[in-house]
This record gives structure tokens, sequence and C-alpha cells, in this order.
């Protein structure tokens, strides 16, 4: 395998890795998101002390996921930089969530800046900072309904194996 390939496939997994993250968050299932950290990574966001370590990350998302309705978070735009077992990527993020079954939708809008290891299960975050530029509420007139249940297992790390 030649540098460029292994260089272009460590690039697919962290956006995997990345996208698995929100898709976890979607499912509202905070341990499968902390899955995509390493053991002792940190989520740093909302100028709140940082969570260190994925079993707090994973209880810190759980408590904060439980109550909503739904999340979406949309990770795109992302600029990935290899070098070695180490990397940094960037993303715009797009945060749509409902706390109720209200008449508005709550928005995010930042950037999360990571650094990540390639680890013997693959990729990891070691640290997601998450900037939020822009925060609000939009009229929302539509109908709000459970969290899907998914027919098949998208959860961290099966997804992600690198094998």
């Amino acid at each position: 395998m030649t540098d460029r390939d292994r260089s272009l496939l460590d690039e697919l997994a962290i956006r995997k890795l990345t996208d698995a993250y929100s898709h976890a968050v979607m499912r509202g299932d905070g341990s499968a998101a902390a899955a995509c950290y390493s053991e002792n990574g940190i989520l740093s966001a909302y100028n709140a002390p940082d969570v260190v370590g994925r079993d707090r990350i994973g209880s810190i998302l759980d408590s904060t996921l439980a109550p909503l309705k739904f999340m979406i978070l949309t990770c795109t735009n992302g600029i990935v930089e290899v070098a070695g077992d180490t990397a940094v990527a960037s993303w715009s993020v797009s945060e749509w969530l409902a706390v109720d079954d209200g008449d508005k939708l709550n928005c995010n809008f930042g950037v999360y800046e990571d650094t990540l290891v390639r680890l013997d299960e693959g990729w990891r975050f070691t640290r997601r900072r998450f900037q939020v530029f822009g925060r609000g509420q939009v009229p929302f007139s539509g109908k709000f309904s459970p969290r899907p249940n998914l027919e098949h297992d998208y959860t961290v790390p099966r997804f992600l194996d690198p094998a």
C-alpha cells in the first residue's frame, strides 16, 4: 500500500468515526458516542469544564440526551490532517434539538476541533472541542415523533472495526 493510499484510508476512517459519533447522538446513545473517544479522551464544549474519560463522557452525554425529544448533530465540511498515528480535524456543526413538545426548535451552530490517535481498535478522539458561534430557537409548527427504532446495529466499536 502506498503512503497516499494509507493516508486516504486514515482520512476515511476518521470521517467514519465522526459520522458514528453524530449517529450515536441522534440515537440518544451517549455511551456509543463516548466509545469514539480514547480511554482518557476529553470533551470540551460550551465553555464548561472539560469532561475527561470515556466513562465520564458517556455518563454526561447520556444524561444530556435522555430528556430530549430528539437531537440531530451534523458535522460537515471536514478538514482532516493525518500525521502518522495522530491527526487533527475540524468540522462545521449544526445541532437541532427539541426539549419538549413545544412550538420551538433549539439550534446551535459552531465548529468542532478534534485531535485523534490511532489505537489498536482504530482511530479515536483524544479531544473534541466544540465552539459555539450561534444559539437560538426557531418556530416549529410540525409534530415530533419518537426516536427511530433502527433495524441494524450501528454501535461503536463494532461499526468502526478496522479489520
